[in-house]
């Protein structure tokens, strides 16, 4: 029952921002000051904020911004990690040593300090937010895919390939990957949790999406001087907490229904 309902409210925020340009009664930047601080209404469900911008459109769009970002980073640090991984596994040698030994020099910077030097360089704005970040979060997937598909090598079907001629791509397209993907889909889905997270929070520093674009962090963060008007902070809140919550709780049943399984 709790699976379907956190399914269910995931699905529901996740395709109203995706449909933000239909769904949305105004324009997110649009600013009437004369309509600031608006309260709920018909014409403003959520209200506006201090420069009478409709609070419903900016969190429509928010999130469209905000859930958009982090699963990219998401998708491109496991398809990175993923390939590299299995790679590693399946070559083992020089390849897996060098492989293993450069993401442990990674992974020995914090992740903070990477988006740092990362913004340092490049400046402030999303793209660099994304880069230091994939720089960082492919070793998870990296590492778990190097094991898993070591694990898989010594398999039947697999020594029957390549005993059968064929090619290393077509092994890991075809075994390797079909096998440990069930694997990685919790990781995935976890990680898509904490990266939103990160994103939001990077935005909230005023290091990520820059105004007057909406994202639900920087959103967070206008409303901090405006406490009385607490509609500018719990609205985005809310929906960074509800979506977290969900893809954690549904990482987490993926998970122990994998740990069933194999039990």
């Amino acid at each position: 029952m709790k699976f379907r309902m956190y399914l269910l409210l995931l699905s529901i925020l996740v395709l109203a921002c995706l449909f933000a340009p239909v769904l949305a009664p105004c324009d997110p930047n649009l600013a009437e000051p004369t309509a600031k601080f608006a309260e709920i209404s018909r014409e403003h469900l959520l209200g506006t904020d201090y420069l009478g911008r409709d609070l419903f459109s900016r969190v429509l769009w928010g999130g469209r911004n905000t859930m958009g970002y982090a699963a990219l980073v998401a998708a491109a640090s496991a398809f990175l990690g993923v390939c590299l991984g299995m790679l590693s596994g399946f070559a083992g040698g020089l390849f897996d040593e060098c492989l293993m030994k450069g993401s442990d020099v990674l992974r020995s910077f914090p992740g903070v300090v990477v988006v740092l030097i990362v913004v340092s360089v490049r400046g402030v704005g999303i793209g660099s937010i994304c880069v230091a970040m994939l720089l960082t979060r492919w070793i998870w997937y990296a590492r778990m895919a190097r094991n898993l598909t070591r694990a898989e090598m010594g398999r039947t079907s697999i020594l029957a390939s390549r005993i059968c001629g064929s090619g290393w791509l077509k092994i890991l397209r075809r075994h390797v990957f079909t096998a440990i993907l069930p694997e990685l889909l919790p990781v995935f889905s976890i990680d898509f949790g904490s990266t939103l997270l990160a994103i939001s929070g990077y935005s909230f520093l005023g290091l990520g999406i820059l105004p007057p674009e909406a994202e639900w962090g920087m959103m967070i963060s206008d409303g901090r001087n405006y406490m009385e008007h607490p509609g500018m902070m719990f609205w985005p809140g809310l929906c960074v907490v509800l979506i977290v919550v969900s893809v954690n709780f549904l990482g987490d049943k993926l998970r122990d229904g994998l740990e069933e399984r194999r039990s």
